[in-house]
């Protein structure tokens, strides 16, 4: 064997491109599901199939496969700004190797499911369901709390190759994303359904997301929780072109308190069963 095949020579290969290992599994995660994103399109185009009469076997899976691939490119991103001590340590490779296998489980899953026409979530009317409905909650689990280890990594790298402003940014974001994220979803598990007070009728929820537009919907809050992750860093970098320095770093911690009281009163309305301002002013 030739170096040019050799294992080693690959490993080499891969730390010029992305810098680590980490980094590969989370660009690889990010890449496999905008693939199979663009697969997923042509089978919503082409299979006539329904779940409940309405909605295609493919939205969920393209839904996820959109949210999951998001996720795997900013943890790749973040990543690439930790010093090489964290950022090649065996830390951040094994959470990006869980990460893995969880990604791999929980949409394999749900696009299992969508082929089958069978719901993913909430489907536990048998053995097999019950038992991968708990699988897939304790992926989802381990894929939302990559970010929040990240978060840590990020916060206790003190040559974290980032301003104040934006290490600020990353570390409400992947921290306090992955709380409000776990708070919300476990809300939802544990009612066994999104909604509170019934399920509404297909003409009372908002076209893009399905969320309710009549009563609460707890998804919304959950939506904002997990997409804190990356609103946080992108509002950081987009401040810090306006006002650097300081105010930026003020900005930031002002933008974050906004998004969680925000992503807490979308969650308290919900329980209380009145539909979400956001789903109500959205078509």
């Amino acid at each position: 064997m030739t170096d040019a095949f050799s294992p080693l020579h690959g490993g080499a290969a891969v730390l010029r491109v992305f810098g680590s290992w980490p980094e590969a599994i989370y660009w690889s995660a990010a890449i496999a599901m905008a693939v199979a994103f663009g697969v997923t399109l042509v089978l919503l185009a082409h299979d006539p199939r329904t779940i409940d009469g309405h909605a295609s076997v493919w939205v969920k899976p393209l839904k996820f496969e959109l949210s999951l691939a998001l996720h795997a490119a900013t943890l790749a991103l973040v990543v690439s700004l930790l010093s090489p001590p964290y950022r090649q340590g065996l830390a951040m490779l094994v959470v990006a190797l869980v990460f893995l296998a969880a990604s791999v489980v929980e949409m394999g899953y749900i696009i299992l499911q969508g082929a089958r026409a069978e719901q993913s979530h909430f489907n536990v009317g048998t053995p097999f369901h019950r038992t991968m409905y708990s699988v897939m909650a304790l992926c989802a689990v381990i894929i939302v709390g990559a970010a929040g280890a990240i978060g840590i990594a990020a916060w206790a790298d003190a040559d974290l190759a980032a301003s104040p402003a934006l290490k600020a940014a990353i570390v409400l974001g992947l921290i306090g994303g992955t709380v409000l994220t776990l708070i919300t979803a476990f809300a939802i598990g544990g009612r066994m359904s999104p909604y509170v007070g019934g399920v509404p009728a297909f003409d009372a929820r908002m076209a893009l997301t399905g969320w309710s537009q009549s009563g609460g919907d707890l998804r919304v809050a959950h939506f904002l929780a997990t997409h804190m992750i990356q609103a946080l860093p992108i509002f950081a970098l987009l401040a810090e072109r306006i006002t650097p320095g300081r105010a930026a770093f003020a900005a930031v911690l002002v933008f974050a308190a906004f998004w969680t009281l925000v992503t807490l009163l979308e969650f308290r309305a919900a329980f209380r069963g009145s539909a979400s301002v956001i789903a109500r002013a959205m078509p």
